[in-house]
């Protein structure tokens, strides 16, 4: 392991460590401009699964280890892996030096493997650990790495008094009771039946858990040879008791997580002038100013106050145009990504006897994703929870340069089907800006039902110019699924210019569309429902984008 000889001699401000001699003001700040203004197309974040489900019948080896995900992100567009060095706990890592080492047993199927278990004590009787291999394999082969750090994952929350404790549950939980949501293994009412959250997760009131935070970032930069720390408040999204009890966050709960992050900056421009390197501060958080404040976080303050470098927005779910977060995040010289999750909405309406237009998890629809959130503005893209071959295979789509890639532009990519903006926040939907198309929802009470005649408006952002000549001879055709009975009465306009259905069946629509029609960015859609019915709706729409044949990646 790559470690720094020094002592830490306090921390109050930008404190040196013993024995460093700081990089002068202009190197430093030069060095860090480059950091800042490097190029990330394509930002990969893994979750550490490699190491804690490690196949029982694989031998333990660090090339083993590499061939698990990492190599995937070769021969690609990915400039930057985001590496996680656990996938549940509070400060409980496959590392070890910081926080708490997880070597509890683990033995269970895993993602089709028959049999797995935990072999992060294998790799420390090696020499190595997770984030120390990742750091090799990123710097043999001209990756920039983050550490991701999750900050409240919920997945050790299966401990109970019948089971005992999960493998992932850490000491700190155990000798720390009273830093918890709720009582051991309990199912508490306003966090189970409403769904904020788990009783396993800590409460960050609690000065304990933000000292640990404080720790553990230290031991990561002290300790490692990395680029900069990604902040995960999406897994998971719950701080504050008092948010999880179904109330919003105190000026004085977010007045704390704000010195948090002030103490975590002055700590990487500590260890960062010691280095000479400079560490870029990640923060991958919801899509909206409103509901990150109301559960804690004080987004433009952090912005305005230069704590966070780069916002990756999204993530479970959407709640604000793409266009929208960028113009925030460049507004304050923020950086922004657009996290491109996997969708779990075909899986949720399949399960749930639901109708859904199918094609979310496939090529052209992460190439409509990459496409749309380059043409809002954004500084890159994020994946998450994508790995092996289809990682690949997605990570070769440059969605500045769409055209000539099919593409499957939904309305809605995200939805229910995973966590809700309601799990971590109560009514957290109110907070949505996004046209209401979540097939997930389409039996709720709250899901839009119209009367005959009426009309629903929304938007949807296209990244592809249809007018340019590589485009010419692009398909385009419009999908719009309800559940109306009768086929052929519903009217679309796009762009103001009315356009007939082409074909009608079992209540999905198809309209086959002038590719001009459709501009690069912004477009506008109007569905009008027929003179006759009740109780229509519309569950679901696409916009499908077919370019003539040519060499196809595999899926």
């Amino acid at each position: 392991m790559k470690t720094t000889a020094i002592v830490i001699t306090g921390f109050t401000g930008l404190v040196l460590l013993s024995g460093c001699v700081a990089s002068s003001d202009s190197g430093y700040a030069h060095k860090r401009a480059e950091a800042l203004a490097r190029s990330r197309p394509l930002v990969y974040n893994t979750d550490g699964c490699d190491i804690l489900y490690w196949p029982t019948n694989m031998p333990v080896s660090v090339e083993g280890f590499k061939n698990r995900r990492l190599k995937y992100a070769l021969d690609s567009r990915i400039s930057t892996v985001s590496y996680c060095p656990q996938s549940a706990g509070f400060g409980h890592f496959t590392c070890r030096m910081a926080g708490e080492p997880a070597t509890g047993t683990v033995s269970v199927a895993h993602h089709g493997q028959a049999s797995a278990r935990n072999a992060a004590q294998d790799f420390f009787n090696l020499g190595t650990d997770a984030l120390e291999m990742a750091s090799e394999f990123c710097r043999s082969n001209n990756l920039e790495l983050f550490v991701s750090i999750r900050m409240n994952d919920q997945h050790d929350g299966s401990s109970s008094p019948e089971k005992g404790y999960s493998a992932l549950f850490p000491e700190f939980k155990k000798q720390h009771p009273e830093c918890l949501m709720g009582a051991f293994g309990s199912r508490n009412e306003h966090m189970f039946r409403q769904g904020r959250g788990n009783w396993s997760c800590v409460n960050f009131a609690m000065p304990i858990v933000r000292d640990r935070v404080r720790q553990f970032v230290r031991e990561f930069l002290e300790n490692y040879d990395i680029d900069g720390i990604e902040f995960d408040f999406n897994r998971h999204l719950v701080l504050f008791k008092s948010v999880a009890e179904g109330g919003i966050a105190s000026q004085e709960e977010r007045d704390m997580m704000t010195e948090l992050m002030r103490d975590i900056r002055k700590i990487a421009e500590e260890v960062g002038r010691c280095k000479n390197h400079p560490f870029v501060i990640v923060m991958r958080a919801p899509d909206s100013l409103s509901f990150n404040r109301d559960c804690g976080i004080d987004l433009e303050r952090w912005f305005e106050e230069k704590l966070v470098d780069i916002w990756i927005g999204g993530g479970y779910f959407r709640l604000t145009p793409w266009e929208e977060s960028v113009q925030l995040a460049h507004k304050h010289g923020v950086k922004f990504y657009a996290s491109i999750d996997e969708s779990r909405i075909e899986r949720f309406c399949r399960n749930n006897a639901l109708r859904c237009i199918p094609g979310r998890e496939t090529i052209p629809a992460y190439a409509a994703c990459f496409a749309n959130a380059m043409a809002a503005g954004a500084d890159g893209v994020y994946v998450f929870n994508r790995e092996g071959q289809f990682l690949n295979n997605i990570a070769q789509l440059d969605g500045a340069k769409p055209e000539g890639e099919d593409k499957l532009y939904f309305v809605r990519y995200r939805g229910k089907g995973g966590y809700r903006p309601d799990h971590w926040l109560q009514d957290g939907f109110r907070h949505d800006k996004l046209p209401k198309l979540d097939p997930g929802r389409a039996n709720e009470k709250d899901f839009p039902h119209y009367k005959p005649g009426e009309r629903f408006a929304f938007t949807l952002t296209v990244g592809d110019d249809l007018n340019a000549p590589g485009a010419q001879e692009a398909k385009v055709a419009a999908l719009a699924l309800t559940n109306l009975k009768a086929d052929g009465q519903l009217a679309l306009t796009v762009n103001g210019h009315a356009v007939s259905a082409c074909s009608a069946k079992d209540g999905l629509f198809r309209y086959e569309l002038p590719r001009t029609l459709v501009r690069k960015g912004v477009n506008d859609f109007v569905v009008t429902f027929p003179d006759k019915g009740t109780d229509m709706t519309i569950n679901d729409f696409a916009l499908e984008i077919k370019y003539p044949k040519k060499d196809v990646i595999k899926q």
